[in-house]
């Protein structure tokens, strides 16, 4: 998204545009962004700076860090950006789009928060059922 500094009136100025995640080069092996991302701007000019109100809408795939089962979340952000003009014609939000973007990945994604993850043994997703396994510390056979 650019945004062109002579053509910001003094009541201020709203944009919206719709982008592909590979135009931000957001794709992570483990996070994708597999649908277009929605941005909204709603701007305003100061003597040496514009103010930049984003709010952006993407669908986030992830794989879940216990059950390595993927997922698809739906985000919505919401963020100020002051920037100053310095002589500039044009001030492009692409660096800026990423690293919102990128700040909000997940550490460590869960597809829930009671995600049972896979048996450390035999390596089944316990969310779908019960293994065979005996619990660890557990030994085979009586005492």
């Amino acid at each position: 998204m650019k945004i062109y500094i002579d053509q910001i009136p003094d009541t201020g100025l709203e944009l919206s545009e719709t982008c592909e995640p590979s135009s931000l080069e957001l794709n992570r092996p483990d996070i994708r962004l597999t649908e277009p991302i929605n941005i909204s701007a709603r701007i305003s000019k100061g003597p040496d700076f514009i103010s930049v109100e984003l709010a952006i809408e993407a669908s986030m795939r992830f794989n879940c860090s216990r059950c390595l089962e993927e997922f698809t979340v739906p985000k919505s952000l919401e963020t100020k950006l002051n920037l100053p003009i310095e002589n500039r014609d044009v001030i492009d939000l692409t660096n800026n789009l990423r690293e919102e973007i990128m700040l909000n990945y997940p550490l460590k994604p869960l597809c829930r928060p009671e995600c049972r993850g896979l048996c450390p043994v035999c390596g089944r997703n316990l969310n779908t059922g019960k293994c065979s396994c005996k619990p660890r510390g557990e030994k085979n056979g009586s005492s």
